[in-house]
C-alpha cells in the first residue's frame, strides 16, 4: 500500500470571506498544510508561491493572473477559482465547478498520486 505524503497548499485571495472560508475548509482534510494569504500582502504571497508548494488556489482578480502565479510556482496544481457564476479551471485546463467538493477530489488526487503529473502549462 502507498503512503498517503502531505500536500501544501497556498490560497491567494482578494476577498477575506473567500480565503479565509477555502483555507478552513482544506485544512480540515487529513494530510494538508494550508496558507492563506491575501494578494494585497505581495511579499507574503510571493514568499510562500517560492517555498514550491505542491496546490495553489488562487482567487482570479483579471483573465492573466494565472500567468502570474505559474510563474512563482511552476510545479503547482494552479487552481484558477473566480467568485463569478461557472466553472474553474486546474493548471492542467480541466474544468470542474466552483465547488468546494471538486477542489477537495483535485487535492486528494495529489496526495494519491505522489504529485502533478503535468506540470507544463498548457496555451501559455
Amino acid at each position: 500500500m502507498r503512503e498517503e505524503r502531505r500536500v501544501s497548499v497556498v490560497v491567494l485571495y482578494l476577498h477575506p470571506l473567500f480565503g479565509e472560508g477555502i483555507a478552513r475548509l482544506l485544512s480540515g482534510e487529513p494530510g494538508v498544510d494550508v496558507t492563506p494569504v491575501a494578494t494585497a500582502d505581495l511579499e507574503r504571497a510571493e514568499r510562500s508561491l517560492a517555498l514550491a508548494p505542491d496546490v495553489v488556489v488562487f482567487e482570479r482578480a483579471e483573465p492573466d493572473t494565472a500567468t502570474d502565479v505559474l510563474r512563482f510556482a511552476p510545479s503547482a496544481l494552479v487552481i484558477d477559482v473566480s467568485l463569478d457564476p461557472g466553472p474553474t479551471f486546474t493548471y492542467e485546463r480541466h474544468e470542474i465547478q466552483t465547488q468546494p467538493e471538486e477542489i477537495l477530489q483535485a487535492i486528494r488526487r495529489i496526495r494519491v498520486s505522489g504529485g502533478v503529473e503535468d506540470t507544463a502549462p498548457v496555451g501559455r
